[in-house]
């Protein structure tokens, strides 16, 4: 461990004594928002790291939890005043009252060490609570900015100085990989692996641009502010990358300050995983070295990447985002305690640490930039931009899994790739199919017959989506619906002899995929609107009617999937709980069949209907599938299909007596 650099703000003494007030809660006022209750686990990390200090300084050899946390604050402080530091832990905790550090600690023999197996017990009360916490967010990458920035999360932020924000919905992901667009850093990889497995590394390249500033922090002596900014960052499976800006003299209310053309990298690297997790903080400048932050934020922030490598949660693709953003309020919270003693934590205007997946990322890189606020002592608004090549979207081969009578085929191949689900349908003998081709999302169909022959796929028009489309037989046509890269939606119909009929437009705006379905021979859609509420359409074979409002009130995140099934049509869809909701319609006004029981799902589930059966799909915490039958009375026998895994939500039909489930597979 390396001596730290003299500060010249507290000596050794005063920041033990610090530390001594904000474990016992004598500073509670001064640090109001910062001290936590025993049933607390926010600062969970810090007590451990403490917990291992004083087991060091008492001759105890530190656990591989507490050796990666010690390691971290060595890079600031000294063994002796490391083990200072455990002594004033041993005496507070020897106390009645621990006023920031879970009681587990209070209560914790020094023979006991805390572990990364203790860690692993401990997240689900981590997640729970750093979920539920005011300045934590997972959004949709689309998500509209009221939504991003709302009220209440900029409140939270502005109080704890700190916001930890996930560019991603687990419930809806599209993870986009490194095959098969022109103008990326890589070769093209048509043909290529069948399995999906990721291809070579790419690039991720974000640069500062500048940033707005909405209030100035201010000082004491009531000067202007001297900002500056750092950021630490790492991408999975790939590249490390520190950042540290210019000082800003002279701030004020309503500057737009520009970063220097020579040190506006925010994050350079190249990444075989599936995301870019990075701690950016805005500081107020005031007589805090350089060697304590830098050094502090990058130990911290390897720390945390070791961390969820150990926890196997650093590729966002097992869908448990939940547990990185835990880790993440962890390891946030710990430098905010360690910095508040050791410098001062006024010099702190807000941190942000963000986690972006490879869709948000390919997302930024065909948008060109991005805001993120910064609402802590000062309000500023961070304007990045994208620096590096096109990222492409994650392609794979597609995979089928087949049903006949109860029975499961093994796994096998569809000649198909694609950066989505596919939509399946049944349609004048032939399964019809229709997915996204990955180098420009274009909108491709193709038809099996009963054979088992697929026909050459084409694209439909010059349709285009980042969204699974939809599809439907009725009135002796093939319908079919997307959502436009416009937020509109389009409904094309199909024959044999006239080919696709030039698009309609659905009047409003939307996202997620359009569920369609044949009812009575007629065609009902549901869609997502950008209000985030459900609107149903209809069409008797000619024009869609006005889409109508939902008149359930369920909250999503997602799309819907429906199906007729013995003189009902369904409509089924996962809750932002992970419950799945049901309901049924004679014709437009939805009826709550309630939540299935014990049925949750990471995404939106799947439904296939014929005239004996309806199955309903859904996807597991481990990717699995699982599908699941309706008797007309209640839900039964939910079981795997074998072998099969999927990043998000499958196609399924019914065709020939078989029912027909296609997906996209994982990354391996």
């Amino acid at each position: 461990m390396s001596s730290p650099v003299d500060n010249g703000a507290f000596t050794r003494t005063e920041r033990l004594e610090r530390l001594r007030g904000l474990l016992s809660g004598a500073r509670e006022e001064e640090c109001a928002g910062r001290a936590a209750g025993p049933d607390s686990y926010g600062h969970l990390l810090m007590g451990a790291m403490l917990h291992g200090a004083d087991r060091w300084r008492q001759g105890q050899e530190p656990t591989d939890l507490e050796r990666l946390l010690l390691d971290a604050v060595g890079s600031v402080l000294s063994e002796e005043e490391t083990k200072a530091w455990g002594g004033v832990y041993r005496e507070v905790a020897s106390g009645s009252r621990m006023a920031l550090l879970p009681q587990a600690f209070a209560d914790r023999p020094v023979e006991s060490g805390y572990a990364l197996e203790d860690l692993q017990r401990d997240l689900p009360e981590i997640v729970a609570e750093a979920m539920a916490a005011g300045n934590t967010q997972i959004i949709d990458p689309r998500t509209p900015a009221r939504e991003a920035n709302d009220p209440a999360f900029l409140a939270a932020m502005r109080a704890a100085k700190l916001g930890i924000t996930a560019f991603a919905t687990p419930s809806e992901r599209l993870l986009p990989d490194t095959a098969d667009l022109a103008g990326t850093e890589q070769a093209p990889q048509e043909g290529g692996d069948p399995e999906g497995r990721s291809g070579p590394p790419y690039r991720v390249r974000i640069l500062t641009e500048n940033f707005y500033v909405h209030k100035a922090v201010g000082d004491q002596w009531g000067g202007r502010d001297e900002i500056f900014w750092t950021a630490a960052g790492s991408v999975g499976g790939g590249s490390k990358h520190s950042f540290t800006s210019e000082e800003f003299g002279a701030v004020e209310k309503g500057d737009t300050r520009v970063f220097s053309v020579n040190n506006k990298t925010l994050f350079d690297g190249y990444s075989s995983g599936d995301y870019l997790g990075v701690n950016v903080t805005c500081w107020e400048k005031d007589q805090a070295p350089d060697e304590w932050w830098r050094a502090l934020n990058k130990a911290l922030h390897d720390a945390m990447e070791a961390l969820n490598k150990n926890l196997a949660f650093d590729d966002f693709v097992t869908g448990q985002l939940p547990v990185w953003l835990g880790i993440a309020v962890q390891v946030a919270n710990m430098f905010i305690d360690v910095m508040m003693e050791l410098i001062n934590m006024s010099d702190i205007s807000c941190q942000r640490v963000v986690g972006m997946g490879r869709y948000e990322l390919a997302m930024l890189s065909r948008g060109g930039g991005s805001s993120w606020k910064f609402d802590g002592d000062g309000h500023h608004d961070l304007r990045l931009a994208w620096g590096g090549s096109l990222i492409p979207f994650h392609q794979a081969y597609l995979k089928s899994s087949i049903r006949t009578g109860s029975t499961w085929s093994e796994p096998g191949h569809v000649p198909f790739k694609t950066i989505t689900t596919p939509a399946l349908a049944v349609h004048d003998g032939k399964l019809y199919i229709a997915y996204l081709r990955p180098s420009d999302q274009a909108v491709m169909w193709a038809a099996m017959d009963s054979s088992g022959a697929w026909s050459t796929p084409q694209q439909i028009g010059g349709d285009q989506s980042w969204y699974a489309p939809a599809m439907t037989s009725a009135h002796g046509k093939l319908y079919y619906t997307h959502t436009g890269k416009d937020d509109k939606i389009y409904a094309r119909t199909f024959t044999p002899s006239a080919g696709w009929s030039a698009p309609k437009t659905l009047r409003g705006g939307w996202k997620y995929s359009p569920a369609l379905t044949t009812h009575n021979n007629d065609v009902w859609l549901v869609a997502y609107g950008l209000d985030e509420n459900l609107w149903t359409s209809g069409n008797t074979g000619g024009d869609w009617r006005d889409p109508a409002s939902d008149n359930l009130g369920w909250e999503l995140n997602t799309y819907v999937t429906l199906a007729s099934y013995r003189g009902y049509m369904w409509r089924i869809a996962k809750g932002k709980d992970r419950k799945i909701r049901t309901s049924n319609s004679t014709g437009g006004w939805w009826y709550s069949k309630g939540d299935i029981p014990g049925w949750g799902s990471t995404h939106a589930p799947a439904l296939a209907a014929d005239a004996n059966n309806m199955t309903l799909l859904r996807r597991g915490d481990d990717a699995a599938l699982f599908s699941g039958e309706y008797n007309g009375t209640s839900w039964h026998s939910s079981s795997k299909v074998p072998g099969a895994t999927a990043k998000e939500t499958p196609g399924v039909a019914y065709y020939n007596n078989k029912l027909y489930v296609m997906y996209l597979p994982p990354a391996s």
